[in-house]
């Protein structure tokens, strides 16, 4: 730890060498101001989620995170592309997995530092809790933090051994087990589940299988938690978009070029992590490090390029000192990161792997600095901060021109100050206002996308946000809610488009200026032996304007609200959702609008005590109403092939032995 710090500062120090380096192209340099991250009390907006351990569990992650207000999560159906999620619209550019919007696992970060997120590995049935901060906050997590989602699985397992089984409708087949031993200073806690299905769709089968490990030792003054996270698909297919006339002729078919070309990915992924939180006479240390490794291979419906083998090592370490002197709280830290992606693509002869079309090393280097600081009163607090970043982006062609070696460069800095002021009105309201800026790299897989052939794509730049938020929130024993506007301006918006002859095939460029603009509320009101009732409601506006061309962004609706009730007697619980999402726009040209839908589920279940262990037996039904939705829209595809119908009422039984 002690030598990567010493590295990341002297990396920071060295910032003017590496700019004036001749194999380097630099980028204009990035002024920028986020808002503080204060981990006691942060003038920012911030939605928390817990679960129980007896609590009925989300049966997949969009699921366990869909209920905070300005956050917007679809595509949990389709396993060949992971969930899509945008926090007020950061995120929805992306055609699979998760760009703009910081993952952390029990402290270790899954975003690479070119912004890229995959959740599919994320043992959803040990959530513990979620917290998503939604204000931009590049000042404490700097590339792409349009939002933040942190994660914690449970920290401690009541019960030794659990074994389970679901299946449903598709065939859905899920088995998984779970063992636990506690001591008096130690927690460990290893997790094993295997799911498949056929899908709703044709084309649309998976099976995958992961495999979590985690401990956490606590000394006296020194916590110590360690994670081990395998997971493995060996397949997934991809259905493919349809047109609107392909989805009233049969909403459950797949592309038939999808299905000739045989799209589907596999995925192997390691990923492994430290965490050390330590109390020294000069304050809280909390330390990193860890190391992710990503195999996947991907088929796409068409033949040039359409066959792709990744393999990503991910790796980095980070440090934060934190302390206390009478009124003033402040911390210090330093973050480096590695990323390297072995990309290559291959024709894909219908399925079958042919000639070599592209094969190049990426690289994306990442060295941060930063100190936070609040100026703490009884009624008030004032919070600052700034934070340094070095990116170093890199590419290595080994086909290149005629064969011969290429090679691509380019850097970026950016400084993030902030400010943000925070008043409490008493023991249980306060406001909060703060105003900040971030900023979002295009991720390698992006830069490499390029309409013009191998190398990066050299048009892609930057995109950098400035906006403000206010709030007010209230906490009380029974009552709970929290109420938020924002207005964020961005530049160079990035955005994904489709070429004839590689549909399937995503590349990116700058749209112009955008802007965001919304009110979010969330509620939770106890009633005592009925229950408890959760509401959430977003209203926003996200619009664009490029060369006198304006409209709203794609893949995004305008507003939508979700409500739960969550009832439990003795042994028995259920569960009852809504969720209301208004129209969205498929296109940036606004001229395909995909109506708006009301979903339902109910989920319920009930235990049976016997001397030595007891049965949970339980049942979800999904879309109640058999609503005609689409799980995920493609937005600006080539076709009009925007629409991935979503399923209609499933039903998924389940039963699980505790000892």
């Amino acid at each position: 730890m002690s030598r990567a710090l010493v590295l990341c500062l002297f990396l920071l120090m060295q910032i003017n060498i590496f700019a004036i380096q001749q194999d380097t192209l630099n980028l204009d340099e990035v002024v920028l101001k986020s808002s503080l991250i204060n981990q006691t009390n942060p003038a920012l907006s911030v939605s928390q989620i817990s679960y129980k351990q007896n609590e009925i569990k989300p049966i997949n992650f969009q699921e366990a995170i869909d209920f905070s207000a300005g956050l917007w999560i679809t595509n949990s159906e389709n396993q060949a592309q992971d969930n899509r999620m945008s926090i007020r619209g950061f995120g929805a550019r992306s055609a699979f997995g998760i760009r703009g919007v910081k993952i952390i696992l029990d402290g270790i970060p899954l975003t690479t530092p070119d912004g890229q997120s995959q959740v599919d590995n994320i043992p959803f049935d040990l959530i513990e809790s979620i917290e998503v901060l939604k204000s931009l906050s590049s000042t404490r997590y700097g590339n792409a933090s349009g939002g933040v989602v942190t994660i914690n699985t449970l920290s401690e397992y009541k019960d030794k051994i659990l074994i389970g089984t679901s299946f449903g409708s598709h065939n859905l087949k899920k088995t998984q087990g779970t063992y636990s031993i506690s001591k008096a200073n130690s927690t460990t806690i290893i997790n094993v589940s295997k799911s498949e299905s056929d899908g709703y769709r044709e084309h649309s089968s998976y099976l995958n299988k992961s495999a979590f490990f985690k401990h956490i030792r606590n000394f006296q003054k020194l916590k110590v938690k360690f994670n081990i996270l395998f997971f493995d698909s060996p397949f997934a297919y991809d259905p493919g978009g349809l047109t609107i006339e392909s989805v009233d002729e049969d909403r459950s078919q797949a592309r038939d070029r999808n299905v000739l070309y045989n799209s589907q990915e596999s995925v192997k992924q390691l990923q492994t992590g430290l965490v050390l939180d330590w109390n020294t006479n000069i304050g809280q240390i909390s330390s990193n490090i860890y190391y992710s490794n990503r195999d996947f291979v991907g088929l796409l419906p068409f033949t040039y390029g359409g066959y792709v083998e990744l393999n990503r090592d991910f790796s980095g370490a980070e440090f934060s000192l934190k302390n206390r002197f009478e009124n003033i709280e402040w911390i210090i830290g330093s973050s480096i990161q590695s990323q390297s992606d072995d990309r290559k693509r291959f024709e894909n002869n219908e399925g079958v792997k042919g000639s070599r079309t592209l094969d190049q090393i990426e690289s994306f280097k990442s060295y941060g600095a930063f100190a936070l600081a609040s100026y703490n009163k009884e009624n008030y607090s004032i919070q600052s901060g700034l934070r340094l970043d070095l990116h170093k982006i890199s590419l290595d062609d080994n086909i290149g021109i005629d064969q011969q070696y290429v090679d691509y460069s380019k850097s970026l800095k950016a400084f993030s100050p902030n400010i943000g002021l925070i008043y409490n009105l008493n023991k249980n309201d306060e406001v909060y206002i703060n105003h900040g800026k971030s900023y979002e790299t295009p991720s390698l897989s992006e830069l490499s996308a390029n309409p013009s052939g191998a190398g990066f794509n050299e048009d892609l730049s930057p995109m950098i946000s400035s906006g403000f938020d206010i709030g007010f929130r209230k906490k009380s024993q029974n009552l709970s809610y929290s109420i938020a506007a924002f207005y964020i301006d961005t530049k160079d918006e990035i955005v994904r488009y489709e070429l004839e002859g590689f549909e399937g095939m995503n590349f990116y460029r700058n749209l112009g200026t955008s802007k965001r603009v919304g009110a979010e509320l969330e509620a939770s009101y106890n009633l005592g032996s009925p229950g408890k009732l959760k509401a959430s409601y977003t209203q926003s506006k996200y619009e664009f304007k490029n060369q006198g061309l304006s409209g709203n962004l794609a893949g995004i609706p305008k507003s939508n609200f979700a409500f739960e009730w969550l009832y439990g007697h003795k042994d028995f619980d259920l569960k009852l959702d809504l969720k209301y999402a208004n129209s969205l726009f498929a296109d940036n040209n606004n001229e395909v609008k995909v109506p708006s839908y009301l979903l339902s589920n109910i989920a319920m279940k009930n235990k049976f005590n016997f001397n030595s262990f007891y049965i949970e037996v339980g049942l979800h039904v999904r879309n109640l109403l058999d609503e005609k939705y689409y799980d995920n829209i493609r937005t600006n595809a080539f076709g009009n092939r925007f629409y991935e119908p979503a399923s209609l009422r499933r039903f998924i039984f389940s039963i699980n032995a505790t000892f």
